[in-house]
This record gives C-alpha cells, sequence and structure tokens, in this order.
C-alpha cells in the first residue's frame, strides 16, 4: 500500500473535532469487535467457511483482518476491485458477477495466470468465450455458476443448472468449481426464526442440486451463498458441509441492519462526521452533509430496499424529529435534543447503508479513543 501523503498524515493523532468536515470515520474498535464477532463463531462451525464479500469497504486492509481471523478467501463483485486486491496479495477471490466483453476476459486471462480468482458464469455462451480467450492466452479460468434466485438477479435456475454444467464442463478452458447465489429477499425478513425457514428451505434445494450433479460424475468442490443476515443461519445447517457464507455488511453494519434479530450483535463502525453550520429556527439545524456524504436509502432492508429514503441517524444525539438532506447540507428538526446544538459543534451521523456511504468518500478516518489513529485511502472508490 502506498504511504499516505504528507498532508494526510498531519491528521494523525489529531482530536475529533478537529478534523474537516464532512468525513469518513471508522471506529476500530467497533470494527475489530465485529470481525471478532464474526470470527469466533466460525472457529466453532467446522462444518461452514467465511468468504466475507467486500463491495462494502473495498479495502484490502479489511480484507486482510477478516482473513487472518480465519476468512478462507473474499467475494466481491467488481472486476476493478479484484485486480486491486490481487495487487496487494489477496488472491483467493470469488467474483460474484458476470464478466463480458473481449478487453475484460482478457484482463480475467491475466488475473487468472495469478490468482486464484472463480467467476461467475450463467449462459452457455459466455462460458464458451472465456474458454477460447484463456486457451488463447495459455491459461484457465476457474467459474462458478450463479443460482437465479429471483427478479432484480442474475443466474440460471434450478432446473437448468445441471444441464449447464454438463454443458460448460466439456469446455478446456475453464474449470468448475461448484455454484454460488445470493437470495436478497432474506434481508426483508426480521425475525431470525422466520429467516432461517427460508434459508433452510433453499438450502435444502441446494443439496438435492448438488448430489443429482454429483451423481453424473462431476465434482461439485464450491458452494457459495448467503449473506450478513443469514451469517449465523446457514452454517447450521446440517445437510451441507463446507457450505461458504458471503458476509459482508457486519464489518461496518449500519442502523437499518440493526433492525434485523441477529444483527443487533454488531456495532456501528462507520459514520460521517458533520458539522453545525447554522441554526436558523429555535427548533432546527443545517449540517454540511448531504446526499454527497452520506447515503439516505435503506438498502436491501426490511425498511423498503434500495428505493426508500430514510436519511441518516444521529450517534449519541436523540431528540431529533426529523432529518431532510440535500446534496450538501441536511436540516435536522426538533424540539428537545438531548444535548445543545451549537453552529460549529460536531456530531456522527450513522448511515442507513454503509456499502454506498462508504463509496462517496476518498478516505477513511481510523478513530480510537476519538483521536486519529490512521488514514486508509479509499483505493478501491470507482472500481467497475
Amino acid at each position: 500500500m502506498a504511504s499516505i501523503p504528507t498532508a494526510m498524515a498531519e491528521y494523525i493523532g489529531m482530536d475529533k473535532e478537529e478534523i474537516d468536515t464532512p468525513a469518513l470515520l471508522i471506529d476500530l474498535d467497533l470494527l475489530e469487535k465485529n470481525i471478532k464477532t464474526v470470527s469466533d463463531y466460525y472457529d466453532r462451525k467446522m462444518g461452514a467457511a467465511l468468504r466475507p464479500h467486500q463491495k462494502g469497504h473495498r479495502l484490502p486492509m479489511i480484507a486482510r483482518k477478516q482473513i487472518d481471523a480465519g476468512a478462507k478467501g473474499v467475494a466481491m463483485t467488481s472486476f476493478g476491485l479484484a485486480e486491486l486486491y490481487v495487487n496487494h496479495g489477496i488472491r483467493n477471490i470469488l467474483i460474484t458477477n458476470e464478466i463480458c466483453g473481449k478487453n475484460k476476459i482478457l484482463r480475467l486471462c491475466g488475473l487468472s495466470k495469478r490468482s486464484d480468482v472463480i467467476v461467475s458464469v450463467d449462459n452457455a455462451d459466455n462460458a464458451r468465450q472465456l474458454s477460447e480467450l484463456a486457451l488463447s492466452n495459455d491459461t484457465k479460468i476457474n467459474i462458478a455458476i450463479e443460482i437465479y434466485m429471483g427478479k432484480g438477479s442474475c443466474g440460471v435456475g434450478f432446473e437448468e443448472t445441471q444441464g449447464l454444467v454438463k454443458q460448460i464442463s466439456r469446455l478446456r478452458g475453464i474449470n468448475f468449481k461448484g455454484l454460488w447465489w445470493h437470495n436478497g429477499s432474506l434481508g426483508s425478513i426480521p425475525r431470525w426464526n422466520d429467516r432461517r425457514l427460508e434459508e433452510f428451505a433453499l438450502l435444502s434445494r441446494i443439496e438435492r442440486l448438488k448430489s443429482e450433479i454429483e451423481k453424473t460424475g462431476i465434482g461439485v468442490e464450491m458452494l457459495s451463498g448467503g449473506h450478513t443476515c443469514t451469517w449465523n443461519i446457514t452454517p447450521e445447517y446440517e445437510g451441507l458441509s463446507n457450505v461458504e457464507v458471503q458476509a459482508g455488511n457486519y464489518v461496518f453494519s449500519d442502523w437499518v441492519d440493526q433492525l434485523l434479530e441477529g444483527q443487533e450483535v454488531f456495532d456501528c463502525a462507520l459514520t460521517v462526521l458533520t458539522r453545525c453550520i447554522s441554526r436558523p429556527a429555535p427548533n432546527e439545524a443545517v449540517f454540511d452533509s448531504g446526499m454527497n456524504t452520506c447515503s439516505d436509502e435503506a438498502g436491501g432492508s426490511s425498511k423498503g430496499g434500495y428505493s426508500s429514503v430514510v436519511g441518516p441517524k444521529f450517534k449519541n444525539l436523540s431528540g431529533i424529529d426529523a432529518v431532510r438532506q440535500r446534496e450538501e447540507i441536511m436540516v435536522a428538526s426538533f424540539d428537545h435534543p438531548s444535548q445543545p446544538i451549537g453552529v460549529g459543534d460536531v456530531f456522527e451521523l450513522i448511515p442507513p447503508h454503509a456499502d454506498t456511504t462508504a463509496k462517496m468518500h476518498d478516505k477513511y478516518y481510523c478513530m480510537r479513543n476519538n483521536k486519529v489513529e490512521a488514514i486508509w485511502p479509499n483505493y478501491g472508490r470507482g472500481l467497475f
């Protein structure tokens, strides 16, 4: 990793109140606690493995913390991000996206020569192109078939998966590794037991599909699915062994995720530091953050998903009745806030969706005891 620019290094040791706002903060104690919580759980589960998704933080240094804590590898949707990770020595990567277009496939061929990258496939023509370009570039590409999980998802249906596996297993330029899926609808089920029933029903279908494929003589080495809302559900299914769980959001968490049972063990480690810049009325305050600083949508949650605008919440400040965001500012309305709000005062905002908030900033201020311990450039931002 490149060294911190001199202008950024000057922030090391600085108090939180001195940071120019708006700014993106990571509470390192909470980040490390979240990682340890998941790591300790998976240490006791011999029948499952953690492959944390990286689409939220996009930071190789956090990925390294996860791997050092026991994760078997990582998952990510962005091919450009995979290139960054391989350049930083992280080579066991599942790309949870289909790679199309000659130029990008040629880049994939190069990446396959120096990493254990696996790429998603749901189409025979795409698989043939991957194979042909791999052979002409003296390599093989590892692939996993994505299983269709409903509207808004890539993938191939359960009934068609076995036929596609048979087709692509004949191609000399690719290695079939296994199956993967992302059932995002589980994030809309707030009750843990209800989510468990749905996940176990899905895993039962996966178990039958795996058995059917292996009866034809084709091995299924990898099964990868789940996400943060099933982090402590998927490993409990006894019909499959070594299922990978692509939990990701647990690293930062956010206030919307906290609404799901089973997520309350995680703390919100990512916040946006904002400063009050105006008190235009006794019951209003204006802050120097807005939609360009902090996401206002709820993500794939029980609050209505990506199309639902819910806004951020204040950390350690209650009594706020409503927040209204514009591009560069936010207006908070209140009658009896839990502490005074004066012009120049700084507060932390907990985003409703940490993943999309993180991509808005070019650096993270890593905090411990309200002082800057490190600054991590957000090199993964803008890589696709």
